[in-house]
């Protein structure tokens, strides 16, 4: 019982770093003293493994962070092969967008992510498309 106590405690001192870090205004990572520095820091070892607590520092994740990068990635390649596959191989730059959005970002959490400073992008948005030259890709036929 002793144990259970200790684990409780510890993550509700988890919970209270990661939901008053972002809402102190003024107070940025760089300007932190060395104590708050290493404390958000091992908030953010804590948010990359620990189920939940990463959701308070990046709300699309709700397993641990890197857990959910890696899912993130890993579907990005299930869709990118479906989508390749439904297309025929005739849309690559759709396939690439779909492989970056999953691949790009951050792999992992810092101590500036939870203290507010940068936010974390797990997903993130895709790059705009190329711009098609003149006479290549699908015209559509005149009405």
């Amino acid at each position: 019982m002793r144990r259970a106590g200790c684990g409780i405690a510890a993550v509700l001192g988890f919970v209270t770093i990661f939901t008053s870090a972002p809402a102190r205004a003024g107070d940025t990572y760089d300007e932190a003293s060395a104590g708050k520095r290493a404390l958000y820091t091992t908030g953010a070892v804590v948010a990359n493994i620990v189920p939940i607590t990463s959701a308070f520092v990046a709300p699309k994740c709700l397993p641990g962070y890197v857990v959910c990068k890696i899912g993130f990635a890993g579907a990005s390649v299930v869709l990118a092969a479906g989508q390749l596959v439904l297309s025929g191989g005739s849309d690559l730059a759709q396939t690439k967008a779909i492989l970056t959005r999953g691949f790009t970002g951050d792999w992992f959490l810092t101590g500036r992510h939870v203290a507010g400073d940068v936010t974390p992008q797990p997903y993130p948005d895709a790059p705009p498309p190329a711009t098609a030259s003149s006479g290549s890709g699908f015209t559509p036929p005149p009405l």
